[in-house]
């Protein structure tokens, strides 16, 4: 049986933003750095960096303040193999979080998790992201 999937082909046009197909997130202009904070969320979406939910976990929250949008970077594998999870994205975090998936698109999250929380990742994934000589996990003070 044929599984359904439907495209989207959308083409961005007359926005400034867009370029030959690539988002511009941050440019300075007269010294004053600007950073577009929307399209660098729909970066992080696009590359499943973040993740939508709702905050259906919040015991004491009615239905109706549940129903909200929660942003979460993902640090599943991170800290524990086969375990799903993580961590709540706040506004002012936004930027930080960009910077360190603009440095390293493959660690960059999983960094931005590990010092969030202040934890030593598992042992495969420290030495993997040692390996890569990108950060080093050492010079953080993380609790193990």
């Amino acid at each position: 049986m044929e599984k359904y999937k439907e495209t989207y082909n959308h083409k961005i046009t007359d926005n400034e933003d867009f370029e030959d197909g690539n988002i511009t997130v941050e440019w300075e202009i007269d010294g004053d750095r600007e950073f577009e904070k929307e399209l660098a969320l729909s970066v992080l979406l696009m590359e499943r960096i973040v993740f939508i939910n709702n905050f259906w976990w919040m015991k004491d929250w009615d239905e109706e303040q549940k129903n909200h949008f929660s942003i979460n970077v993902n640090c599943s594998d991170v800290f524990a193999w086969g375990a799903a999870d993580a961590e709540d994205l706040k506004f002012n975090e936004l930027e930080d979080l960009f910077q360190h998936y603009k440095k390293d698109h493959y660690w960059g999250a999983a960094i931005w998790c590990i010092k969030k929380r202040g934890y030593m990742p598992q042992k495969p994934v420290y030495d993997s992201i040692q390996k890569e000589g990108i950060w080093n996990l050492d010079k953080m003070n993380l609790k193990k």
